[in-house]
């Protein structure tokens, strides 16, 4: 079965950090094949109640994937935490699942998600999203730690 790792706050300055939320392990075998260490850290929650502990905890991420297919299909609320968080409202989140209707897609962008990214085709769809959004969410937390941005501002 798998697990989550407890929050630590062990990870360097140049790490890029992302937290996916879901148990699709070709997703996340994926995501660490293209985005793996050192430079990139990866923590993965199977659940909706781990996933709360590191959403609200002072880790520092650039990146949330919730997956729409999670066993408890909390990823729209998780989503949704994530947006009533000081600290997390303009960090970049996704939300991936294998639906095509435009109102999931609808619904995930007013419950909090920056996008819906539909899994298909080895992954490659949500591969190029999260490439997009870290580098546009490291980009603008660099900015901020230097001082020259006060807040990272993620457009759609």
């Amino acid at each position: 079965m798998p697990h989550c790792s407890k929050p630590s706050h062990r990870f360097s300055e140049a790490e890029c950090r992302l937290l996916y939320v879901g148990s699709d392990l070709g997703l996340l075998k994926s995501l660490r094949r293209t985005f793996g260490e050192p430079k990139y850290h990866i923590v993965s929650c199977p659940d909706r109640l781990s996933a709360e502990m590191f959403i609200k905890s002072q880790i520092q991420y650039h990146l949330f994937i919730f997956d729409h297919e999670m066993r408890d299909r909390a990823a729209n609320e998780l989503a949704g935490l994530l947006r009533s968080l000081d600290h997390r409202q303009n960090l970049p989140a996704i939300v991936v699942g294998a639906e095509v209707e435009s109102a999931v897609r609808e619904f995930t962008r007013a419950s909090g998600g920056n996008d819906y990214v539909v899994k298909a085709d080895h992954f490659s769809a949500v591969l190029r999203v999260v490439k997009r959004l870290l580098k546009d969410s490291v980009s603008k937390s660099a900015r901020s730690e230097s001082g020259t941005a006060s807040r990272p501002d993620i457009g759609s």
